[in-house]
């Protein structure tokens, strides 16, 4: 699950997240921390892109369950 969520980060966000699985101590994470407020800051007036999806093509893209077979693996 951990991949399919990455596709969906820019590659400025993909470098940050690369930083923070290496960060050891916790004056790197404040570091990275500035640098998290610092992309956010940039990023302000941005608006959202709309993707124009069905739940059926992002059922395939995305490789998730449907809403009936998980119904009838709990048994409902």
């Amino acid at each position: 699950m951990e991949d399919k969520i990455l596709e969906l980060l820019t590659e400025e966000e993909r470098k940050l997240h690369d930083e923070f699985t290496r960060c050891e101590t916790m004056e790197e994470i404040e570091e990275l921390e500035r640098k998290w407020n610092k992309l956010n800051e940039s990023q302000e007036n941005k608006t959202i892109p709309r993707y124009d999806m069905t739940l059926e093509e992002f059922r395939a893209k995305y490789n998730t369950t449907s809403y009936e077979e998980m119904k009838k693996k709990m048994g409902m």
